[in-house]
């Protein structure tokens, strides 16, 4: 039941914005176009060279050490190659466990419009484990992706959380630049 209930308040809140994406086997997809492994964000009456001023703002205020991982384009690109600690649920009794997202961002700007293309690269569960994008469940040797080669979920519980944690990205960015424009300090 507390599934089905985290399920549907994830599709629900995926809608409450214009743009979003979810995980396949193919990577990142445009939730209304699966053949898109991007999202184009509108921005109406921002320029370019605001939208990319705003944006490394955004990435000052998230990340540590930005200059570290980011690789830039005065005005038209920004990659972020970067990591996020994610709790994944491994059931009642044994609680959440930390592993590390690592993926590569590529943002690029036009005037009033943002090109998001995330590139999912792995979950790592210590130094040992990792779930990269495609893999094989095995009883003795555990997951070793999130998908098959035939592009059937194999680990339902991380394919949830990097469905959230992309569409989380994309709506803190546009919340940020949004709240930003037209408005003094």
């Amino acid at each position: 039941m507390k599934k089905l209930v985290f399920a549907l308040f994830m599709l629900c809140g995926l809608h409450t914005f214009g743009q979003s994406m979810k995980i396949t086997s193919n990577g990142f997809v445009d939730m209304t176009d699966l053949t898109k492994k991007y999202v184009i964000i509108d921005f109406p009456g921002i320029s370019r060279e605001q939208l990319f001023k705003e944006m490394i703002k955004f990435i000052n205020a998230n990340y540590e050490r930005p200059e570290e991982i980011t690789n830039v384009i005065e005005n038209e690109q920004i990659v972020i190659n970067g990591h996020d600690w994610l709790k994944v649920e491994q059931g009642y009794l044994v609680g959440g466990v930390n592993a590390q997202y690592i993926y590569k961002y590529d943002l690029q700007f036009r005037d009033g419009k943002i090109r998001f293309e995330p590139i999912f690269d792995r979950i790592k569960y210590g130094p040992n484990e990792t779930l990269s994008l495609i893999g094989k469940k095995s009883w003795t040797a555990g997951t070793s992706g999130l998908f098959t080669e035939k592009g059937k979920v194999i680990s339902k519980r991380e394919v949830l959380l990097m469905d959230k944690k992309i569409n989380e990205f994309i709506q803190s960015m546009k919340d940020k630049i949004t709240s930003v424009n037209g408005k003094d300090w």
